[in-house]
């Protein structure tokens, strides 16, 4: 099932399954601003990562002196999500614990992803509940892929990232199975801008954890529209697209991110792992927004 909230400006669509943001339409420019999940490329469009962000090493990880089993990113992206409330503006949709899940995830929750449209602006807010009465773990992040070139008679390497302030910012290294291998490149990104090619994503994805910025637009000289992405929450950043001329890129606010090669740490030692107590509550949100200069 797809659902659909809209205004004059902006048409949106997600999917009842995982939740997921399939569409920002913008009627003004008659332009789609998300990548439509080309399965020779990429299957999705903007997969929410939970309860894990990136990979655990041999999909397993380990609770005390229980073990148990996760693919990539986790498992949410693959859920049927339930409606809970819908306006002209807004949807509100959830999954909770199960049995099944139980025995991947032996943690009792609710998963929230709510979708706001403000004017041009759509917000996309992720709540964690704690449903239990002792202490959960997750990660939780974002993956919205968006179309780059904005058309077909511009190119990838015409476009480039401008970040809200100066960053300079270590670069988190991957081994070739995407883990991190424990080394940074120092100050990999000293600047504001960043410009795209394809070979910056030769050794995969661009890791951070140190960004001043909570927002930043994707442009380029030939094109008078921007993307702006911002975020709220969300403390680690990724930056990625697949290799042969794949023509989109993903912003990726994540809070956590793949484990550390050989570390293999208890679930709860985790870098970036959340720890919720009992009853409350964990938001973050990033924001998208198609401008016309």
């Amino acid at each position: 099932m797809i659902f659909s909230i809209e205004n004059e400006l902006v048409s949106i669509k997600i999917k009842q399954t995982g939740a997921e943001l399939c569409s920002y339409f913008d009627k003004t420019t008659n332009r789609e601003i998300i990548w439509q999940a080309d399965p020779n490329h990429w299957k999705r469009h903007a997969p929410i990562l939970f309860p894990i962000v990136g990979k655990v090493e041999n999909n397993e990880y380990r609770i005390a002196d229980k073990e148990y089993s996760l693919n990539q990113h986790g498992f949410a992206r693959d859920q049927s999500f339930n409606l809970i409330n819908k306006s002209d503006n807004s949807i509100l949709l959830e999954i909770e614990a199960n049995d099944q899940l139980k025995k991947i995830y032996p943690f009792e929750f609710k998963l929230q992803v709510e979708y706001i449209l403000n004017s041009k602006e759509l917000q996309v807010l992720y709540r964690v509940m704690n449903s239990s009465s002792t202490e959960i773990y997750f990660c939780i992040g974002a993956h919205p892929g968006f179309n780059c070139p904005f058309d077909s008679v511009s190119n990838f390497n015409e476009y480039r990232l401008k970040f809200e302030y100066h960053e300079e910012a270590d670069r988190i290294l991957l081994t070739p199975e995407g883990f991190r291998n424990g080394k940074r490149a120092n100050k990999w990104l000293n600047s504001e801008e960043l410009n795209l090619k394809e070979d910056l994503f030769n050794e995969d994805a661009l890791i951070f954890d140190e960004l001043k910025s909570s927002f930043l637009l994707i442009e380029s000289d030939k094109s008078t529209e921007s993307v702006k992405v911002g975020w709220h929450n969300y403390p680690h950043m990724g930056i990625w697209k697949p290799l042969n001329n794949a023509p989109f890129i993903c912003i990726e606010p994540w809070n956590g991110m793949a484990d550390q090669a050989g570390l293999l740490n208890d679930f709860r030692d985790k870098f970036g792992v959340i720890n919720l107590s009992s009853d409350e509550s964990f938001e973050c949100y990033y924001t998208i927004e198609n401008i016309v200069k």
